[in-house]
């Protein structure tokens, strides 16, 4: 049998769907289906229920499945035994939050590159719900976002979390006094993107303080709540490291007196069945450098 049909096989359970197999093994959809009847052929059965409206494995298809995802494994071990890690040309792509970017990617990129010379990335940054929403149709190998993924198939790993503080601009009549909720509660307020970690946060803040914000506003964008800040159009609530060059300058200060903001968790989030070794050391790299960018 040809380890491609098994491979279309895997990714169509995966992702229940012939299109998204076809888009992530970069074939036609025609391609896909042939592969999967050929199997279906040499097995002499059915191995999804083209009756129901969604892709749905028939029982045969369960039982076939984990055989071949163990078959897909064993060759991923074999050819990484069969050449050095150094030498791999290969495209990965690299979902991350904006916070990232703004704190230790360029670091994690180049200890990439360094680990793999041959190796290419495709990076695409978004909030957390866009790039699970990827993650999960199959268009990115690895994530890097606040919240991990609940699918058996997937592997979490925690990263070192940000620190975040509360900001204004250094003209701001709240620079370098203590201040309270109540002092910032007519005040406008920039956080991220709705539902994000940070905006829950200064939600549930307020919340237990028994105080009502006169106006919230959701932006998921660090660069665009930095200037919005910056043109004193309100307080925001941002990752310390990633504007620790402004607060430096004395352009941002940092409120004294309120509770400060949860830390933003981190996490990394792969598939565990194919290229296994090649992305857990990956993710491994990029706890490393959280840790190391955390401690300094």
């Amino acid at each position: 049998m040809n380890i491609r049909f098994v491979e279309a096989f895997v990714w169509v359970a995966r992702l229940k769907s012939f299109r998204a197999a076809a888009q992530k093994l970069n074939v036609s959809q025609a391609t896909i289906s042939g592969r999967i009847s050929s199997i279906e052929a040499e097995f002499d059965c059915r191995l999804f229920d083209r009756a129901k409206h969604d892709v749905v494995l028939t029982n045969k298809g369960f039982l076939l499945l984990d055989k071949a995802e163990r078959l897909l494994n064993s060759e991923q071990d074999l050819l990484e035994s069969l050449k050095h890690h150094n030498s791999i040309a290969r495209n990965i792509r690299i979902g991350v939050i904006e916070s990232i970017v703004h704190t230790w990617l360029g670091d994690f990129l180049t200890q990439l590159k360094t680990l793999y010379p041959n190796i290419e990335f495709e990076l695409t940054v978004e909030t957390t719900t866009h790039l699970q929403t990827l993650f999960a149709k199959g268009a990115l190998d690895i994530i890097i976002q606040t919240d991990p993924v609940l699918d058996s198939t997937v592997v979490n790993t925690v990263l070192s979390p940000l620190e975040i503080c509360w900001v204004c601009r250094k003209e701001s009549e709240l620079a370098h006094k203590e201040v309270s909720f109540d002092d910032i509660s007519n005040l406008e307020i920039i956080t991220f993107a709705r539902d994000s970690q940070p905006h829950l946060a200064v939600s549930s803040m307020f919340e237990q303080k028994n105080v009502k914000p006169r106006q919230v506003h959701c932006v998921a964008s660090i660069s665009i709540i930095c200037h919005l800040v910056q043109r004193g159009l309100g307080i925001a609530t941002l990752p310390r490291d990633a504007i620790i060059n402004e607060i430096e300058r004395g352009d941002f200060v940092v409120l004294d007196g309120l509770d400060a903001p949860p830390l933003l968790s981190l996490h990394a989030s792969w598939q565990k069945h194919t290229d296994g070794k090649m992305k857990c050391v990956i993710v491994e790299l990029a706890k490393s450098v959280s840790d190391n960018f955390k401690n300094g």
